[in-house]
């Protein structure tokens, strides 16, 4: 068994059953900080994650991943059941960046699928410890089946580079409110700087400091997502020089200013 595996970490952040129109679900670059799952009920549209585009077909399940300038949209009255969730090994490696997946699947067993995910849906709205430990369960239960092995040819590369890496990005997540250098991330590494960087961007898919900059905006998003708290605060909490210079980035990796992220919550959209 892989070892980082044994230390996935889900936690589910919202989920609703929403019934859309043409004309309310569509958006170009959604590049919220949280992976999705979409169950189609009834309904046609389309998502478009990482430029790769999929048609949403009655009965099927999607799996999104955060970020990737996703693109959504319905032709049609849209049902969805749907769940905003986090996934992470260590609590500080995505994912999506470790493992293979599908976006789309087509349960064998519909009924059993739509009873498991109703189930899920109550458990997300309870507080009893029982409950939340069972959600847990069901969602780790519901989002496993879209994932893969990665080619034996990758596998030792992804295990090494992972396993080194892996005490720079709790470095980067335990400082996020101060400024962090590339030579710095270099050394807690223990490798030579233009190296590191040459690995970190193979492995991650972007260089360090961007990597570090989109941490900081999704920690912000998903305050601002659960709070009312003030862009000031947050610009000096996570290492931005004033509420400006926040938005500015903010609109650069998400696609949306922190207003329209905030609205976009209100309104619970899938």
């Amino acid at each position: 068994m892989d070892e980082f595996l044994s230390h996935v970490e889900v936690q589910m952040l919202e989920s609703r059953v929403s019934n859309l129109t043409p004309s309310y679900w569509r958006k170009e670059r959604d590049n919220r900080p949280y992976a999705r799952i979409y169950y189609v009920k009834s309904g046609a549209g389309f998502i478009r994650p990482y430029g790769r585009e999929y048609r949403l077909r009655p009965g099927r399940l999607y799996l999104v991943p955060p970020r990737g300038d996703f693109a959504y949209g319905c032709t049609a009255n849209l049902q969805i059941w749907w769940m905003h969730f986090a996934a992470t090994l260590f609590g500080c490696i995505d994912l999506f960046d470790y493992v293979p997946y599908h976006v789309e699947r087509k349960p064998e067993n519909p009924a059993a699928l739509e009873k498991r995910m109703l189930r899920l849906l109550e458990t997300a709205r309870s507080q009893r410890a029982a409950d939340q430990i069972e959600g847990t369960g069901l969602l780790l239960q519901l989002i496993a089946p879209f994932f893969n092995d990665p080619p034996p040819t990758m596998l030792g590369e992804l295990r090494e580079g992972r396993r080194r890496l892996l005490p720079v990005l709790k470095h980067i997540d335990e400082n996020l409110g101060r400024a962090i250098a590339v030579p710095e991330l270099a050394r807690v590494a223990c490798y030579e700087k233009s190296h590191f960087s040459t690995l970190f961007t193979r492995l991650f898919g972007v260089p360090p400091m961007r990597y570090v900059n989109r941490k900081r905006i999704e920690r912000v998003q998903l305050i601002l997502a659960r709070s009312n708290a003030k862009l000031e605060e947050l610009a000096r909490e996570f290492g931005f020089s004033d509420a400006f210079h926040l938005s500015k980035t903010f609109k650069r990796e998400t696609g949306l200013s922190p207003r329209e992220f905030r609205k976009s919550k209100r309104e619970s959209v899938p």
